[in-house]
């Protein structure tokens, strides 16, 4: 009888320690803690865990094996990357872009997102790189975009933290944690790069962003309901022509107020490296500049 007890104890001790360590690996955010995750779950099921915990577990790893597998041709396929890199059209490099980044076929956003991924597949021509590299390169900036643009805005400390996280899983052949796509000498071109072209806009992106989401819900807005009573009729009741100034003014606020802001990013930015990186990144600034102006028309449409 006392041995069943301590049988049963020594069961009871090791299950215990065996959840705790499951548990602790499940808070897995790296490729580095894969292996340990993948352990603790091998384990578990040794010692007949909870199926519940264990397939918790099991589904954290799939996530993460799937966010942490190497980004080359996963936006743009070899075959289209190689198509893509003799294309000498500007536009036909843009509608090819727009389709494999599913980016929307017209609005804001998707013109600076086009403008954004645009400027990297460049870059991507000027260092001369093959189709994996300009591949990854292109999967490897939209996952930093949105993870620090379109999900939530995040500081520039985390943004460069995540840049170098994801520049250090394609330059390190220490596989399956990291391949070593790019080179060293190909990582600190990138990082200046990314730094010069949009760490140093990283605020005017999130602001653009954030501008649009108030207008747009600004824009459906209900009408207010008009109380037809009396004096009160004279009060509520809406001029059109007045309105239409109103949302009119808007835009003109919003698009100035938007482009003052692109004015303080890049007059507080670092100089570009070389006059070709200069007129590069002037480019990208008239082009920006050149669809904030269109803010005011389109405010000025919104229907009243």
């Amino acid at each position: 009888m006392t041995t069943q007890l301590c049988g049963s104890d020594l069961e009871s001790s090791m299950k215990e320690m065996k959840m705790r360590e499951l548990k602790a690996a499940m808070v897995a955010r790296t490729c580095e803690d894969l292996e340990p995750l993948r352990v603790a779950i091998e384990k578990a099921r040794e010692v007949e865990l909870d199926q519940g915990e264990i397939d918790q577990a099991s589904r954290i790893l799939s996530e993460l094996e799937v966010q942490m597998q190497p980004m080359a041709f996963t936006d743009v396929p070899q075959v289209e990357m190689q198509a893509l890199q003799v294309c000498t059209s500007r536009e036909e490099i843009l509608k090819s872009l727009k389709s494999r980044m599913r980016l929307p076929k017209e609005g804001f956003k998707a013109e600076v997102l086009a403008e954004f991924h645009f400027q990297n597949f460049m870059f991507c021509q000027r260092q001369g790189f093959g189709p994996e590299k300009a591949s990854t390169l292109l999967s490897l900036l939209r996952v930093l975009h949105s993870k620090t643009v379109a999900e939530r805005p995040a500081s520039l400390e985390e943004a460069t933290v995540l840049l170098e996280e994801l520049l250090g899983r394609h330059s390190r052949q220490l596989p399956p944690f990291s391949v070593g796509i790019f080179s060293q000498q190909e990582v600190s071109e990138i990082r200046s790069f990314v730094k010069r072209s949009f760490l140093r806009r990283l605020k005017m992106f999130q602001f653009i962003y954030k501008r649009r989401e108030d207008m747009s819900l600004v824009a459906a807005a209900p009408k207010p309901r008009v109380t037809n009573t009396g004096s009160m009729l004279h009060k509520n009741s809406a001029d059109p022509q007045e309105a239409q100034r109103e949302a009119a003014g808007a835009g003109t606020r919003a698009s100035k107020s938007t482009n003052e802001h692109l004015d303080e990013e890049v007059d507080s930015a670092p100089r570009p490296a070389n006059a070709t990186e200069a007129k590069v990144l002037q480019v990208m600034d008239d082009a920006l500049k050149d669809r904030l102006s269109a803010l005011e028309s389109k405010m000025s449409t919104l229907p009243i």
